[in-house]
């Protein structure tokens, strides 16, 4: 083991149970290697309080208020 990877287990020794948890979800989230991207394929991996929770409906339009918030924040009059 390198002595960098010595650091890390040193820091990370004394974590708490959650803490790890939150340690392994961000290695998890920031740091997959490059995957090709397919446009078929979605995935969804969410964390901390949004974890399991439908935060829309499959059918809601994002795009369907763009004009009245732009209209709201002065770009289209």
């Amino acid at each position: 083991m390198s002595a960098l990877q010595d650091q890390v287990v040193q820091k990370v020794s004394g974590l708490s149970e959650e803490n790890l948890q939150f340690l392994l979800e961000m290695i998890d989230r920031f740091m997959r290697p490059e995957v090709k991207e397919n446009k078929d394929m979605v995935i969804i991996k969410r964390i901390g309080i949004a974890r399991g929770q439908d935060l829309y409906d499959d059918d809601y339009d994002f795009d369907e208020m763009n004009p009245e918030i732009a209209k709201m924040f002065g770009v289209v009059e």
